[in-house]
C-alpha cells in the first residue's frame, strides 16, 4: 500500500513539473511575440512619422515665445518626435503624453526648444535593451514634428534607484533620457548637451 502511495505521489510531482515547464515555455513564447509586435509597431510608427514630417534639417534649440512642441497623431497616440542613437541603429518614436502608453519612449516634461526636455524609456527589447553599452560621447538625435533635427552628445551617465525630480535635474543637460531597467530596480540617467 505504501509503495503504491509513493508511486502515486511521484507521478503527481512528475506531472506537476511537466505542467510547470510547459506553462513556462508558453509564457516565454507569448512574451517573445509581444516584444516582436511592439518592435514592429515602433518601426511602423517611425515610418509613418517620417512620411508626414518635412525632411529633417539641422537645428539648434532656441527658446521661442511658445515652447509647446507640435504633436502628430498615429493610431490615436500623439508623438512629439523621433529619438535616434546612431551608434546602436536605434530610431524610436517619442510619445507626447506621459503615462498614456508604455509601448514607446515618452516625454515626461519640458521642451526641446528651451532645453528642458526629459524622456523616459525602458530596457525592454526594441527600446533600449543595449542601455549598458551607452557611453559618454555617444551622439543622440531628436527630430521634432516640424522637421528640426537637434544633435546632442552624451555628457554624463548615472544609475539611480528612482527617476526622481532631483535625479532628473542633477546635471546640466539640454536633454535628459532616463531608462528603466525592467529586470532590476534601477534607472540609467543619460544627460545630453548640444555640442559646442
Amino acid at each position: 500500500m505504501k509503495k503504491t502511495n509513493k508511486r502515486g505521489i511521484s507521478r503527481l510531482f512528475l506531472w506537476a513539473g511537466v505542467a510547470l515547464l510547459v506553462s513556462g515555455a508558453l509564457v516565454l513564447g507569448i512574451w517573445q511575440l509581444n516584444i516582436g509586435f511592439s518592435t514592429e509597431n515602433m518601426r511602423s510608427c517611425v515610418q509613418t512619422l517620417e512620411s508626414i514630417i518635412p525632411a529633417p534639417q539641422g537645428a539648434v534649440p532656441e527658446e521661442r515665445r511658445d515652447n509647446t512642441m507640435s504633436a502628430l497623431s498615429v493610431d490615436g497616440t500623439d508623438f512629439v518626435g523621433i529619438l535616434e542613437m546612431p551608434r546602436f541603429g536605434s530610431v524610436l518614436p517619442v510619445c507626447g503624453d506621459w503615462g498614456r502608453t508604455t509601448k514607446h519612449p515618452c516625454r515626461l516634461n519640458g521642451s526641446v526648444y528651451d532645453r528642458t526636455i526629459q524622456i523616459g524609456a525602458t530596457s525592454q527589447k526594441g527600446q533600449y535593451d543595449f542601455y549598458r553599452e551607452i557611453s559618454v560621447g555617444d551622439t543622440v538625435l531628436f527630430t521634432d514634428m516640424e522637421g528640426n533635427r537637434f544633435t546632442y552628445e552624451i555628457t554624463a551617465l548615472k544609475y539611480e534607484k528612482h527617476a526622481s525630480r532631483d535625479a532628473l535635474g542633477s546635471e546640466e543637460a539640454d536633454l535628459t533620457l532616463f531608462i528603466k531597467n525592467i529586470y532590476a530596480f534601477e534607472y540609467l540617467m543619460v544627460y545630453c548637451s548640444v555640442p559646442k
